[in-house]
C-alpha cells in the first residue's frame, strides 16, 4: 500500500540518471507482466480502483508546499518522478524557477537522443526557460 503523505525535504528529490531509468524499466516490465498474468487468469479491475495521477503533481502546476523548497542545485535538471503514478512510466521531471512542474518522456526522442544528450538537454533547458518575451505590435 502507498503511504498516505510523500517524504518531505530535500531527500525527495534525486536526480534523473541512467541507473534511475534502469529502475523505471524494471518496474515497467514488472507491471506488464502483472497485467498480463491478470488477463490470463481473467481477472477484472474495476476502473475505479486504478492508480490515477496526483492532481497536485500535474504538469505546469507550482509544486505542492508539502514538498517544501527543492535545493537551488536541483533546479532545471532531470529529477526522478515525485508522482507514484507515473514512478513506474518512462518519464522524468524537471523544476523550473518558481517550482512549476514540467514533465518530459525518457524514451529517446527521435529515436537517438537519450535523455541524457546534451543537446537534448540544452533544447529543454530553452523550453522551459521563464524569460519573457515582449512583441511589439509597431510593425
Amino acid at each position: 500500500m502507498a503511504p498516505l503523505l510523500p517524504p518531505v525535504g530535500a531527500e525527495v528529490f534525486r536526480r534523473f540518471t541512467p541507473a534511475s531509468l534502469e529502475e523505471i524499466q524494471r518496474r515497467h516490465e514488472a507491471e506488464e507482466r502483472e497485467q498480463q498474468s491478470r488477463k490470463e487468469q481473467k481477472i477484472e479491475i474495476a476502473e475505479e480502483d486504478l492508480p490515477k495521477p496526483a492532481s497536485d503533481l500535474e504538469a505546469g502546476k507550482p509544486l505542492p508546499f508539502i514538498y517544501g523548497d527543492p535545493p537551488p542545485e536541483f533546479l532545471n535538471i532531470p529529477l526522478e518522478e515525485l508522482d507514484p503514478f507515473y514512478q513506474s512510466q518512462k518519464t522524468f521531471i524537471i523544476l523550473s524557477k518558481g517550482n512549476i512542474i514540467y514533465r518530459f518522456n525518457a524514451d529517446p526522442a527521435c529515436y537517438l537522443l537519450s535523455p541524457f544528450n546534451p543537446l537534448r538537454i540544452f533544447s529543454i533547458r530553452i523550453l522551459i526557460h521563464s524569460y519573457p518575451l515582449s512583441f511589439s505590435s509597431s510593425w
